[in-house]
């Protein structure tokens, strides 16, 4: 059996964990470390899943291992609209890209959870199942197992929905209400519904539901990972409950490091087997050993889940040996393939006061919505930062005007499947939400997303430490295919602008002074002025990904393309596998958490099948 801390207990001593290893001492047969049947790497928005799920067998015993701190006591992650606040602080591991080359040679901020819940503790708690035809698309490529229909009864169990009077509409058959993931319909600001009634009269239909099986296109009001007191439901709030980490077969340790996963490479087993992992906190700290008697599974994320497996000798032999590292198995995917939704930036523009939520940053605005956060759970802190969206196709004739000469390449999953969305906050974001918005400015932020990309970024060592950051390539607007489409929805979305009854709101007289330039070009009284030249160099200056980095340890078929199998198995490894967002096949139309949540929950049955055979 392995060690537990205690009852209700999240721990960070690795000697009650595991054992140490010290180069002095002679070596010690895994057999002599502390064992347990399964080990998962990193408590994000995977692992947390996995823990509890694994972890309902008493007969079985779970080491889950997170690098950054406990959600507990992280205030911030409790209500949805404090995101903005745990940014570059310690619940963030606050990556960046390399220099783009295709964007000045600007380096990319991207926030990720280094939290147990990972970035579902950090994100803007949007709840989208995406487009059936990913899945679809998935499983025709080889996932088997991953089609929309195999899936869908994870969704369901893994949501707890609570109907509301604010969308009549939706069709409770389409969502689950037994599951611990609690979502919800969240109050809006009314800035949300005068964008709806813009995108109406552009030609937008409106959607009930965007997580239904008839799939995501149209306008709507976003569903949210958040309570009906107002909270936001992690992963870890929902799968690690009181109950859950009273286990006696569960144990947790935060604020540790994996260094690497270790094998048996014993030349009388036709491949090597995956049998603990060596951790640490810090650089120089002493280094512990688990044993695993069953699995390992690699739940760290999109830029660390590839790091951890370059570290443990799995990816391009060439690069390995470069680093010095002891090649277990060769594959090339490791750390390619790297997708995200690339945006035009946060376009700002100026409304009336009344439809704006930036008087929340006041002083007694804001101590105000908190007390009714607190007491009364209402008021704006219970909704989302970023309140509705649009799903549409850059192919529809309705939306191509001015530029049908320009080719832009149908990469989307289907005929029903988006490659462009747009995202409304009722705030003015500027710098990432990192900064403010000068006080006497009240607005809005809206912004488009190239939801198939085709540029493909890569992740790679820095050096052969996991306490120094892997180099994340993203090779951002690499393709000209999604700077043309993105030039097309920012258009469309100056086209919005100027829409009634939206156009009615906005302010769009010109503040003086070179501290308003960052509401240039919401500001522009007639888009049609602006070029296509000005706004890919406005692209280039403002660009930010959206923040869901996927398939870098990809799910295939050929050990040449991909990673893992179809049952998430480390392809010509066994005992480990990979389950988060790395583990996607391709990028998905849309925003991946609750994407994250239900392969977790459908690897949690793969894995149990696997130790019943």
């Amino acid at each position: 059996m392995g060690i537990t801390l205690s009852k209700n207990a999240i721990g960070s001593d690795p000697s009650l964990v595991g054992t140490r290893s010290d180069p002095k001492d002679s070596y010690r047969a895994p057999s002599q470390w502390k064992t347990y049947d399964y080990v998962i790497v990193g408590g994000g928005t995977a692992g947390c899943v996995l823990a509890s799920r694994l972890s309902e067998n008493p007969n079985v015993t779970v080491l889950l291992v997170e690098a950054g701190q406990s959600h507990k006591r992280t205030f911030f992650t409790k209500f949805p609209m404090g995101f903005a606040k745990l940014l570059k602080t310690k619940a963030d591991w606050e990556y960046y890209s390399a220099p783009q080359e295709n964007l000045n040679n600007r380096q990319v901020y991207m926030p990720r959870g280094k939290i147990l819940g990972g970035t579902s503790s950090l994100n803007a708690c949007i709840y989208h199942r995406c487009s059936p035809q990913d899945f679809n698309s998935w499983a025709a490529n080889g996932a088997e197992g991953w089609s929309y229909d195999e899936l869908h009864p994870y969704f369901m169990k893994s949501e707890g929905y609570a109907a509301s009077a604010s969308k009549p509409d939706v069709k409770l058959k389409d969502h689950g209400f037994n599951g611990p993931w609690k979502t919800s319909e969240p109050d809006v600001a009314p800035l949300h519904h005068v964008i709806m009634e813009a995108c109406a009269v552009l030609g937008i239909p409106w959607s009930p539901d965007l997580n239904t099986p008839n799939g995501t296109l149209g306008a709507s009001s976003f569903t949210a990972f958040i309570d009906t007191k107002g909270r936001r439901t992690s992963s870890a709030t929902a799968y690690l409950t009181p109950d859950v980490l009273s286990r006696r077969n569960l144990t947790i340790i935060v604020k540790s490091r994996v260094d690497k996963i270790l094998f048996d490479t014993n030349t009388s087993i036709s491949r090597p087997r995956a049998i603990g992992v060596e951790f640490s906190q810090a650089r120089n700290s002493p280094r512990y050993r688990v044993h695993a008697r069953k699995e390992i599974i690699i739940c760290a994320g999109a830029f660390n889940t590839p790091q951890v497996l370059l570290l443990s000798g799995i990816g391009p032999a060439a690069d390995l040996e470069e680093k010095g590292i002891e090649v277990i198995k060769d594959l090339p995917a490791v750390g390619q393939n790297l997708f995200d939704h690339q945006s035009c930036g946060a376009l700002c523009v100026r409304t009336k006061a009344a439809f704006s939520w930036d008087y929340l940053a006041k002083p007694l605005p804001g101590v105000f919505a908190l007390v009714q956060w607190l007491l009364k759970h209402k008021g704006p802190l219970t909704s989302l930062p970023c309140q509705g969206g649009a799903f549409l196709r850059s192919d529809n004739p309705s939306y191509v005007q001015g530029d049908q000469d320009i080719q832009i390449a149908d990469l989307t999953s289907g005929p029903k499947s988006p490659d462009i969305e747009f995202m409304w906050f009722p705030v003015l974001v500027v710098n990432n939400g990192c900064s403010a918005a000068p006080a006497n400015v009240q607005g809005m932020t809206i912004s488009a997303l190239a939801l198939k990309p085709e540029s493909a970024g890569r992740v790679f060592l820095k050096t052969t430490s996991v306490w120094d950051k892997p180099i994340i390539h993203s090779n951002f607007f690499s393709s000209e295919n999604d700077m043309k489409l993105i030039i097309r929805a920012t258009r469309l979305l100056l086209k919005l602008i100027k829409t009634e009854p939206l156009a009615s709101i906005v302010e769009s007289t010109p503040l003086p002074g070179k501290s308003y330039d960052f509401l240039w070009p919401g500001n522009v009284s007639d888009p049609d002025e602006i070029t296509d030249e000005q706004l890919r160099e406005w692209i280039c200056k403002n660009t930010s990904p959206a923040y869901h980095p996927t398939s870098s340890a990809r799910m295939g078929v050929s050990e040449k393309s991909s990673v893992i199998d179809s049952k998430l198995c480390v392809h010509g490894v066994d005992g480990l596998r990979v389950v988060d967002a790395s583990a996607f096949p391709t990028q998905v139309s849309g925003h991946p958490c609750a994407v994250v949540i239900t392969m977790a929950e459908r690897a949690a049955d793969l894995i149990k099948a696997a130790a019943e055979a």
